[in-house]
């Protein structure tokens, strides 16, 4: 993967963030793997957002060990920190789950999360302007040449239409699971009142609990990449709850 996108990738999902020292409250995707050198993020396509429509998308990202910078030549990055991001749609704010979005790079890898959430206003498809510094070791940490992006990646805000039902932000609710049935992933929907921690249980038909993840939430849409490529096909139930209420609805793996 082109260094110029790896950089553009990293930025995208710390981008939007009003403060710095922000931290997202989310958890890193335990099967998002490092596939091609350098980096890698997942989901690489973000969702459409709509006018109107609370959105809340949480991305992993693993940085890059090592790249080919202008005047330095091929070399291992320690750390990629964004310096700016232009055209963000508005009514979106991004937050990373690091302090001053500063990605480092460890061994092991270090996975990192960023929440995107937010209600767009307006709608269009807004090219994202990434800036972003690498960071090299020559004995001390330093900053490089910073890389520009504004081609990569792009965000789609779409018109309200009144095909969407209103959700009621005042009330627990969970929505349905989409796709279902699924063949490997399911993104399974929710609204929380308030920001709160939340827990997703799936089962199979005999009652043996086969999946366990817990997200902290905010007031909104949100969602739950649930991964059951390992999963055999047939039956599951699965339960959303946040401590005070619960939901359980089906789930069919093709």
């Amino acid at each position: 993967m082109p260094m110029k996108k790896i950089y553009l990738l990293l930025a995208i999902i710390c981008a939007f963030t009003y403060t710095n020292n922000l931290k997202a409250q989310c958890t890193p995707d335990p099967s998002c793997i490092e596939l091609l050198n350098p980096g890698e993020i997942c989901p690489e396509d973000l969702p459409d957002g709509t006018v109107g429509i609370s959105y809340s998308q949480t991305v992993t990202v693993i940085p890059p060990a090592t790249g080919t910078i202008p005047g330095y030549g091929t070399v291992n990055i320690v750390k990629i920190r964004l310096t700016s991001v232009g055209n963000m749609p508005p009514g979106l704010s991004y937050q990373c789950n690091v302090a001053n979005c500063d990605f480092t790079v460890t061994t092991p890898l270090t996975r990192y999360c960023i929440l995107i959430s937010g209600t767009p206003t307006t709608e269009g498809t807004y090219p994202l302007s990434v800036h972003v510094m690498p960071y090299i070791n020559v004995g001390i940490v330093i900053p490089t040449v910073e890389q520009i992006d504004d081609t990569s990646l792009a965000i789609t805000i779409n018109p309200f239409s009144s095909g969407y039902s209103i959700v009621n932000l005042n009330k627990f609710s969970v929505l349905d699971s989409k796709p279902n049935p699924f063949n490997s992933t399911s993104k399974i929907g929710f609204i929380s009142p308030n920001s709160n921690n939340i827990n997703l249980t799936v089962f199979d038909i005999v009652g043996n609990l086969v999946y366990n993840e817990n997200m902290f939430a905010i007031r909104g849409e949100n969602y739950f990449e649930f991964n059951g490529i390992n999963l055999g096909k047939g039956i599951y139930f699965y339960t959303v709850s946040n401590g005070k209420e619960s939901v359980t609805k089906q789930l069919i793996k093709n």
